[in-house]
């Protein structure tokens, strides 16, 4: 597990207080550094945008906290058993999938979390490129290790995306649907996607990621031009900032909640409901895929997560993977 640096720590000891002093002293001797190595840690947080209240006699009093992935914020009030309670952290990062899944392969548990305040090389489904700067959302990724075929990792990525949508509605009140297969939608316009990856035998998973981008307050001048039309986010929907943290304890708590309900009751009741809340299913829809692409009506989705699609001809095709416009 990453161990936390010293200005982790030192935020631990200050909401452990909560509405008491810490006093310099105190700190200097649990850590071992002068007075003033203390303050530069205080004066660093401060720059980070906690407000911290110091006082010669009493010591250092934490105000109020920033809206930053930081772990000691992440585990403040998450209400999971495992998910989330090893975190990854970075201010940056190339690809929060791609270092999940080097953990993973490192033997990190199930339930670890990758976030970044920022990437450089998010990435979306079939490579696309995710645009994922500092600050303006969501940008993680949860390692599991289900005892599950390969074929049916589509049905955690259902299981994602109705988590999401279930804490945009308990945290914004804003209505979300879900796109097949991965996309999560407010208004007609993508506020998150998901991408799963995994490693496997011919017979089981070995491990799976799954990986979340979360538009939240997100500036659409921030998207390449050609995007905005197709994509949105929270704060844009709300007409309001959106507390990134209190989302993403809940989407955590909900994912949790959700995997342990389909470890005991399988998947239909999770069919069932995205299935409710599907933007695809009775349109006419167009599905791109790698090597063909169909037109026709988007019929139901079925217990292995496949589009069911009438053609034009009359004829029914089974869709595993694509893109839906």
């Amino acid at each position: 597990m990453k161990k936390p640096d010293k200005e982790e720590q030192i935020l631990g000891l200050l909401k452990a207080s909560r509405e008491n002093y810490v006093s310099g002293e105190e700190l200097s001797k649990k850590f071992g550094v002068t007075r003033a190595a203390i303050w530069k840690n205080m004066h660093s947080l401060m720059e980070q945008g906690y407000k911290i209240e110091s006082h010669t006699h009493s010591g250092y009093k934490l105000i109020s906290s920033p809206d930053k992935v930081l772990a000691v914020e992440i585990k403040d009030g998450l209400q999971t058993k495992y998910i989330g309670r090893e975190l990854y952290c970075f201010n940056e990062a190339g690809s929060t999938n791609a270092l999940a899944m080097k953990l993973a392969e490192d033997s990190a548990p199930e339930g670890a979390v990758v976030i970044a305040e920022a990437q450089t090389g998010g990435k979306g489904r079939l490579g696309r490129k995710w645009i994922s700067p500092s600050g303006a959302g969501l940008w993680f990724s949860i390692i599991l290790r289900p005892r599950l075929s390969p074929q049916d990792s589509s049905k955690l990525t259902f299981i994602a995306g109705l988590a999401v949508l279930d804490a945009i509605q308990s945290v914004t009140g804003l209505k979300a649907g879900l796109k097949w297969p991965n996309d999560v939608l407010i208004n007609g316009k993508k506020v998150c996607g998901i991408l799963t990856e995994i490693k496997s035998g011919p017979d089981l998973i070995e491990y799976q990621v799954i990986g979340i981008g979360v538009n939240v307050n997100l500036n659409l001048r921030d998207l390449p031009a050609p995007l905005r039309e197709l994509a949105t986010s929270l704060s844009v929907e709300a007409k309001k900032e959106v507390p990134r943290l209190l989302l993403l304890k809940e989407i955590l708590k909900n994912i949790e909640d959700g995997y342990e309900l389909f470890k005991r009751e399988g998947f239909a009741p999770f069919l069932a409901r995205w299935k409710e809340h599907s933007v695809t299913l009775n349109k006419k829809v167009k599905v791109a895929g790698l090597l063909e692409s169909f037109e026709g009506q988007a019929l139901d989705i079925d217990e292995d997560c496949a589009l069911i699609l009438r053609l034009v001809s009359g004829e029914k095709k089974r869709v595993l993977s694509g893109d839906v416009s």
